[in-house]
Protein backbone atom coordinates (compact mmCIF):
# COMPACT_ATOMS: atom_id res chain seq x y z
CA UNK A 1 0.00 0.00 0.00
CA UNK A 2 1.29 3.71 -0.94
CA UNK A 3 2.04 5.40 2.26
CA UNK A 4 1.32 9.58 1.79
CA UNK A 5 2.36 12.41 3.65
CA UNK A 6 0.76 15.11 4.70
CA UNK A 7 1.64 18.58 2.89
CA UNK A 8 1.86 20.40 6.18
CA UNK A 9 5.52 19.32 6.47
CA UNK A 10 7.28 20.92 3.62
CA UNK A 11 10.33 22.95 4.53
CA UNK A 12 10.94 25.86 1.65
CA UNK A 13 14.26 27.44 1.74
CA UNK A 14 15.04 30.63 -0.49
CA UNK A 15 19.10 32.29 0.34
CA UNK A 16 19.24 32.41 3.96
CA UNK A 17 15.55 32.60 4.88
CA UNK A 18 13.56 29.61 5.94
CA UNK A 19 9.84 30.60 4.51
CA UNK A 20 7.79 27.50 6.04
CA UNK A 21 6.17 29.31 8.64
CA UNK A 22 4.96 32.02 6.52
CA UNK A 23 3.74 29.77 3.54
CA UNK A 24 0.62 28.11 2.92
CA UNK A 25 1.40 26.78 -0.43
CA UNK A 26 4.29 25.73 -2.79
CA UNK A 27 4.30 24.53 -6.13
CA UNK A 28 7.02 23.81 -8.54
CA UNK A 29 6.63 22.22 -11.99
CA UNK A 30 9.15 20.98 -14.43
CA UNK A 31 9.04 20.77 -17.78
CA UNK A 32 10.87 19.77 -21.28
CA UNK A 33 10.39 21.65 -24.48
CA UNK A 34 10.34 18.62 -27.33
CA UNK A 35 11.05 19.19 -31.23
CA UNK A 36 8.90 17.51 -33.73
CA UNK A 37 10.95 15.02 -36.42
CA UNK A 38 7.89 13.77 -38.14
CA UNK A 39 8.69 13.63 -41.95
CA UNK A 40 6.36 12.90 -45.04
CA UNK A 41 6.73 9.28 -44.64
CA UNK A 42 5.85 9.02 -41.28
CA UNK A 43 2.99 7.75 -39.69
CA UNK A 44 3.13 9.03 -36.21
CA UNK A 45 4.48 12.10 -35.13
CA UNK A 46 7.63 11.88 -33.82
CA UNK A 47 9.46 14.12 -31.94
CA UNK A 48 13.19 14.57 -29.45
CA UNK A 49 13.75 16.13 -26.25
CA UNK A 50 14.95 19.46 -25.76
CA UNK A 51 15.82 21.86 -22.79
CA UNK A 52 14.43 21.72 -19.67
CA UNK A 53 12.61 24.08 -17.55
CA UNK A 54 11.30 24.61 -14.07
CA UNK A 55 9.28 27.23 -12.36
CA UNK A 56 8.31 27.60 -8.39
CA UNK A 57 5.26 29.25 -7.02
CA UNK A 58 4.34 29.68 -3.17
CA UNK A 59 2.00 32.08 -1.29
CA UNK A 60 0.84 32.47 2.30
CA UNK A 61 1.24 35.67 4.49
CA UNK A 62 2.77 38.80 4.67
CA UNK A 63 5.65 38.81 7.39
CA UNK A 64 8.26 41.50 8.19
CA UNK A 65 9.78 39.86 11.55
CA UNK A 66 10.28 36.69 12.13
CA UNK A 67 11.32 35.74 9.62
CA UNK A 68 11.47 38.36 7.53
CA UNK A 69 10.04 37.03 4.12
CA UNK A 70 9.06 40.33 2.53
CA UNK A 71 12.48 41.65 3.15
CA UNK A 72 13.68 38.57 1.02
CA UNK A 73 11.14 38.86 -1.68
CA UNK A 74 11.93 42.66 -2.24
CA UNK A 75 15.70 41.69 -2.32
CA UNK A 76 15.25 38.61 -4.79
CA UNK A 77 13.10 40.56 -6.83
CA UNK A 78 15.07 42.32 -10.10
CA UNK A 79 17.84 40.33 -8.73
CA UNK A 80 20.35 37.85 -9.97
CA UNK A 81 19.32 34.56 -8.30
CA UNK A 82 19.78 32.69 -5.17
CA UNK A 83 19.72 29.22 -4.03
CA UNK A 84 16.16 27.55 -3.60
CA UNK A 85 15.21 24.23 -1.75
CA UNK A 86 12.25 22.95 -1.24
CA UNK A 87 11.19 19.30 0.84
CA UNK A 88 7.36 18.51 0.50
CA UNK A 89 7.46 16.21 2.99
CA UNK A 90 9.56 17.80 5.43
CA UNK A 91 14.25 18.36 5.40
CA UNK A 92 14.29 14.81 7.45
CA UNK A 93 17.94 13.80 6.56
CA UNK A 94 17.14 11.24 3.28
CA UNK A 95 14.09 13.07 2.35
CA UNK A 96 13.39 13.96 -1.21
CA UNK A 97 14.92 17.76 -1.92
CA UNK A 98 14.27 19.85 -5.33
CA UNK A 99 16.76 22.48 -5.46
CA UNK A 100 18.37 24.92 -8.02
CA UNK A 101 19.14 28.38 -8.75
CA UNK A 102 16.30 30.44 -9.35
CA UNK A 103 15.17 34.08 -10.39
CA UNK A 104 12.20 35.58 -8.47
CA UNK A 105 9.65 37.08 -11.31
CA UNK A 106 7.20 38.23 -9.52
CA UNK A 107 5.71 39.53 -5.75
CA UNK A 108 2.32 40.26 -4.68
CA UNK A 109 0.93 41.41 -1.57
CA UNK A 110 -2.92 41.54 -1.00
CA UNK A 111 -4.88 43.04 2.31
CA UNK A 112 -8.61 42.30 2.98
CA UNK A 113 -10.83 43.97 5.05
CA UNK A 114 -11.98 40.22 6.05
CA UNK A 115 -8.65 38.48 6.24
CA UNK A 116 -4.78 38.20 7.17
CA UNK A 117 -2.00 40.25 4.69
CA UNK A 118 -1.22 37.89 2.18
CA UNK A 119 1.78 37.33 0.03
CA UNK A 120 2.45 35.11 -3.48
CA UNK A 121 5.80 35.13 -5.26
CA UNK A 122 7.25 33.48 -8.35
CA UNK A 123 10.50 32.17 -9.35
CA UNK A 124 12.05 30.78 -12.41
CA UNK A 125 14.82 27.82 -12.26
CA UNK A 126 18.31 29.98 -13.78
CA UNK A 127 20.05 25.96 -14.48
CA UNK A 128 18.89 22.72 -13.94
CA UNK A 129 16.41 21.90 -11.42
CA UNK A 130 18.19 19.10 -8.85
CA UNK A 131 16.14 16.37 -7.12
CA UNK A 132 17.81 14.73 -4.57
CA UNK A 133 17.84 14.61 -0.68
CA UNK A 134 18.46 16.29 2.02
CA UNK A 135 21.81 15.57 3.64
CA UNK A 136 21.00 17.90 6.94
CA UNK A 137 17.29 18.64 8.36
CA UNK A 138 17.47 22.63 9.05
CA UNK A 139 19.68 22.02 12.31
CA UNK A 140 21.04 24.79 15.12
CA UNK A 141 24.98 23.50 15.28
CA UNK A 142 27.72 24.80 17.99
CA UNK A 143 30.60 22.68 17.11
CA UNK A 144 31.95 20.10 14.45
CA UNK A 145 29.73 17.44 13.21
CA UNK A 146 30.10 14.33 10.51
CA UNK A 147 25.97 13.20 9.53
CA UNK A 148 24.94 9.77 9.21
CA UNK A 149 25.33 8.67 5.07
CA UNK A 150 22.18 8.46 2.54
CA UNK A 151 22.10 5.49 0.65
CA UNK A 152 21.34 6.87 -3.29
CA UNK A 153 20.80 3.25 -4.28
CA UNK A 154 23.57 3.53 -6.61
CA UNK A 155 26.76 5.54 -7.34
CA UNK A 156 26.03 8.53 -10.06
CA UNK A 157 26.79 8.49 -13.56
CA UNK A 158 26.47 12.53 -14.82
CA UNK A 159 27.89 15.15 -11.69
CA UNK A 160 25.98 15.66 -8.71
CA UNK A 161 25.13 19.22 -7.13
CA UNK A 162 24.55 20.27 -3.46
CA UNK A 163 23.09 23.47 -1.97
CA UNK A 164 23.66 24.98 1.16
CA UNK A 165 21.69 27.43 3.43
CA UNK A 166 22.62 29.24 6.45
CA UNK A 167 19.67 30.95 8.23
CA UNK A 168 21.29 31.86 11.65
CA UNK A 169 25.14 32.60 12.50
CA UNK A 170 26.27 34.05 15.33
CA UNK A 171 29.40 34.16 18.18
CA UNK A 172 32.84 35.64 17.94
CA UNK A 173 35.11 35.13 14.07
CA UNK A 174 32.50 31.82 13.59
CA UNK A 175 33.38 30.03 10.96
CA UNK A 176 31.79 26.93 8.95
CA UNK A 177 32.87 24.59 6.14
CA UNK A 178 30.62 22.72 4.82
CA UNK A 179 31.68 19.76 2.48
CA UNK A 180 29.46 16.66 1.22
CA UNK A 181 32.04 13.33 1.13
CA UNK A 182 30.58 10.41 -1.25
CA UNK A 183 31.61 6.70 -0.27
CA UNK A 184 31.20 3.74 -2.75
CA UNK A 185 31.07 0.79 0.59
CA UNK A 186 30.34 3.24 3.30
CA UNK A 187 32.96 2.64 5.30
CA UNK A 188 35.48 4.96 3.63
CA UNK A 189 34.56 8.76 2.14
CA UNK A 190 36.61 11.17 0.29
CA UNK A 191 35.63 14.87 -0.63
CA UNK A 192 33.01 15.39 -3.73
CA UNK A 193 31.65 19.25 -2.94
CA UNK A 194 33.51 21.69 -0.76
CA UNK A 195 31.32 25.03 -0.18
CA UNK A 196 32.86 28.37 0.41
CA UNK A 197 33.22 29.16 4.04
CA UNK A 198 30.36 30.89 5.69
CA UNK A 199 30.85 33.30 8.45
CA UNK A 200 27.51 34.60 8.32
CA UNK A 201 24.51 34.03 6.95
CA UNK A 202 24.16 32.67 3.14
CA UNK A 203 23.88 30.31 0.57
CA UNK A 204 25.30 28.27 -2.20
CA UNK A 205 24.76 26.11 -4.32
CA UNK A 206 27.76 23.98 -5.92
CA UNK A 207 28.38 21.39 -8.42
CA UNK A 208 30.69 18.93 -9.67
CA UNK A 209 31.19 17.07 -13.04
CA UNK A 210 32.72 14.19 -11.65
CA UNK A 211 30.64 10.84 -10.93
CA UNK A 212 29.51 11.05 -7.32
CA UNK A 213 29.97 7.46 -5.01
CA UNK A 214 26.83 5.84 -3.94
CA UNK A 215 26.71 6.30 -0.52
CA UNK A 216 26.93 10.77 1.09
CA UNK A 217 26.74 12.81 3.78
CA UNK A 218 27.81 16.08 5.07
CA UNK A 219 30.73 17.03 6.90
CA UNK A 220 30.50 20.33 8.66
CA UNK A 221 34.00 22.00 10.53
CA UNK A 222 32.67 24.68 12.83
CA UNK A 223 35.20 27.18 14.15
CA UNK A 224 35.57 30.65 16.11
CA UNK A 225 34.09 31.38 20.14
CA UNK A 226 31.06 30.49 20.49
CA UNK A 227 29.79 29.92 17.11
CA UNK A 228 26.26 29.05 16.07
CA UNK A 229 25.12 28.17 12.43
CA UNK A 230 21.74 26.60 11.46
CA UNK A 231 22.48 25.02 8.64
CA UNK A 232 20.36 22.86 5.82
CA UNK A 233 21.99 20.42 3.74
CA UNK A 234 20.81 18.55 0.04
CA UNK A 235 22.83 16.46 -2.47
CA UNK A 236 21.55 15.13 -5.66
CA UNK A 237 23.68 12.83 -8.31
CA UNK A 238 23.28 13.77 -11.84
Amino acid sequence: MPTFTHGKDAVVLLDNTNLSTTLTDVSFSLTSDVSETSTFSSSSKSFISGLRDGQITASGYFETSSPDSDAEYLAQLGGSGAAFSVAPIGYTRGNPSTFGSVIETSYDRSADIGGVVAAAVAFQFDGDAYNGKSMLDVTTLTSTATQTSVDFGAAGTNGGAATLHVTAASGTSPTLTAKIQTSADNSSFSDYITFTQNTAVGSELKTSASAPARYARAVLTIGGSTPSFTVAISFAQG
